[in-house]
């Protein structure tokens, strides 16, 4: 851009969400995206962001030793990957690293922390899109970062192959029974019967317009059709072809549309395995926040008892039937509750021998408060945030219960996020 001042700088690290970090001449911060540490650029100092400013890389003129070529044409303009450009092993500690640093900040042990568990590349069973009608098209694709401009893409090496050959095809179908002028969101979810589609879309499909998604399911092959005006609202069905399910242990749930699941089938695997190999048989287990049973139902085989507890009716109610017609039905309890409104309390877990606390993105402070209080000698927390994580793991520290280990697990590939399982137990 003519006129555009600019600076020349060197990264020195990466930000929590994988900008490059530089000082700016005036002392501040500058977050540059696509950027590796010991790079030399010329970059153009933009908006706030945060305690410094956004910079567009004007010109690469020294790259440093931990950048990698990209895997996606698209990568740069697509908001969905922030770190495809860094070097295997420098992207490994660096995510492990996020997972160090929250433990350090609370004054947790970080020697506790184990290597990470990589990603694996096509993993990735559920991906959801914008979507807005143009001229007679549908534009699906990803945001760009930072952005509501979509990128209309071609290929993703972190979605399932499945999924990526089926984009072209939904696009194509939907565009003339999409509700004229709004703008959604299209999910898709690989599951053993087959692509779940789910369009979250205000406004209304005519009649011709569900008949043409009936189409579209059989002439695709879809196991599922569904429909919502928005997140907060339960999917209609338009079409059903075959079950929409996946398996937790030896049940068989009918997820529901839009129903949560670990994105990744192998980080799935790998955070279900270490919860297995911590609970000892026959143990009676509280699973919180258990939405369709991910961890209930795979524990339920060995367990005396488990008592699952969740917000989201649908998912429990999945739950209760896979455990009902995978013959667990007497192990598996299940309760409709709001674990952040009203957290159970340590009387009510008296009689647990483990719990599985698996929280959103806040984390439980209320929940991992309540679980500290009681008498429970083993707790497995399930975390996608590394910050939240560690500040409850302050608090059940700071009652008796030892963190033993915490494994990071990279279940969103090339982004900022990191899963984790971490181990604690109640010293005698």
């Amino acid at each position: 851009m003519t006129g555009e001042a600019t600076v020349e700088v060197t990264v020195t690290g990466l930000g929590a969400g994988g900008d490059g970090l530089a000082a700016a001449p005036d002392g501040g911060r500058l977050y540059i995206p696509c950027a590796a540490p010991g790079d030399r650029l010329q970059v153009a100092p933009g908006e706030k962001a945060g305690d410094g400013r956004r910079a567009r890389v004007v010109a690469r003129l020294a790259d440093g030793p931990d950048r990698a070529a990209p895997a996606c044409r698209h990568f740069g303009d697509c908001g969905g990957c922030a770190l495809q450009h860094l070097a295997d092993p420098a992207y490994r500690d660096w995510k492990r690293g996020r997972v160090v640093e929250a433990l350090r900040r609370q004054g947790l042990d970080p020697g506790t922390v184990e290597a990470l568990v990589p990603a694996v590349a096509g993993d990735r069973r559920r991906i959801r899109l914008a979507a807005r009608p143009a001229g007679g098209r549908l534009v699906l694709g990803f945001n760009a970062a930072h952005s509501h401009r979509i990128v209309e893409i071609a290929e993703c090496p972190v979605a399932a192959p499945a999924l990526v050959r089926l984009l072209p095809l939904v696009r194509d179908r939907l565009a003339p029974l999409w509700p004229r002028g709004q703008a959604g969101d299209v999910a898709l979810t690989l599951t053993d019967g087959g692509a779940d589609l789910l369009l979250i879309v205000a406004g209304t499909f005519t009649p011709a317009a569900r008949t043409g998604l009936a189409r579209l399911a059989e002439d695709l092959d879809l196991a599922r059709v569904a429909i919502a005006p928005d997140d907060r609202t339960v999917a209609e069905p338009v079409a059903i072809r075959r079950a929409a399910t996946v398996r937790f242990g030896p049940a068989a749930v009918a997820v529901p549309p839009g129903g949560f699941l670990q994105a990744g089938i192998a980080a799935e695997r790998a955070l279900v395995d270490r919860v297995l190999a911590a609970v000892p048989d026959g143990a009676v287990v509280g699973d919180l926040h258990a939405g369709s049973g991910t961890f209930a139902l795979a524990l339920a085989p060995r367990a005396k008892r488990v008592f699952a507890f969740d917000r989201d009716g649908p998912a429990l109610d999945a739950l209760v039937a896979a455990a009902r017609s995978a013959g667990l039905g007497a192990k598996v309890q299940a309760e409709r509750r709001d674990l952040d409104r009203r957290p159970l309390t340590a009387r009510e877990v008296r009689s647990w021998t483990a719990a599985v606390l698996a929280p959103p993105r806040a984390g439980a402070l209320g929940q991992a408060a309540a679980i500290a209080a009681s008498a429970v000698p083993l707790v497995l927390y399930v975390s996608c945030n590394p910050v939240s994580f560690a500040r409850d793991a302050a608090a059940l520290a700071a009652a008796g219960l030892g963190l033993e280990r915490v494994t990071p697990v990279d279940q969103f590939l090339w982004s900022p996020h990191v899963e984790l399982v971490a181990v604690f137990r109640r010293s005698a």
